[in-house]
């Protein structure tokens, strides 16, 4: 073999050790390599928000299932603080954007006043415009509120919301909260029984 050869195989070899074995390029569950977690599987960007929630989130972490455009409303149902406001971003917390019934999840890792920094996984190009993503690669994006969340939108994928680690507090919810009586409709209403 040639010198030129011998330096082109020994350079294929670094690059390819460097990327397989980069602890920084892969994402791990507690599990072991190629493990699911919490039955997200592995390389998705679920699993990886679902690890990272679980650090910020009270015991026992996440406790819904689905792809990325169904956990906002999964994570609600189960009792979670959610946002639909691209303004209540708050560090620890997963955003979530939707296409189509799929959809993606990240972390947001820091809110600064003109939008938020996020990591993520299994997404290719970064906002820097760097293709450090892709499939069970984490890479950081910033989204500007003014470019992207205000207008809801990043790359034909639609936000969706926050979902907070933490819980609603009892009676918190939608359904719970006391409903606002109009008076003039309970007036009316009772009108209509003393007169029959």
């Amino acid at each position: 073999m040639t010198f030129r050869f011998k330096s082109l195989v020994m350079c294929v070899v670094t690059i390819l050790a460097l990327a397989l074995f980069t602890p920084s390029a892969n994402a791990q569950s507690d599990g072991g390599p190629r493990a699911n977690y919490k039955g997200f599987f592995w390389g998705y960007c679920t699993f990886y928000a679902a690890q990272v929630f679980d650090k910020f989130a009270p015991e026992g972490g996440i406790n819904w299932r689905g792809n990325g455009g169904q956990w906002f409303h999964a994570a609600k149902e189960k009792g979670w603080k959610t946002s639909t406001n691209p303004r209540d971003a708050q560090t620890g917390a997963v955003i979530v954007w939707r296409n189509n019934g799929r959809g993606h999840v990240a972390i947001v890792d820091d809110v600064m006043e003109d939008g938020i920094l996020i990591s993520e996984m299994n997404w290719r190009v970064s906002s820097f415009g760097v293709a450090d993503g892709g499939f069970n690669r984490i890479n950081q994006s910033f989204i500007p509120f003014s470019e992207n969340l205000d207008r809801g939108n990043r790359c034909r994928y639609y936000f969706v919301g926050f979902i907070f680690p933490e819980k609603e507090l009892p009676g918190a919810t939608e359904a719970a909260r006391p409903r606002v009586v109009d008076e003039k409709a309970k007036s009316a209403e009772a009108t209509k029984v003393s007169r029959r």
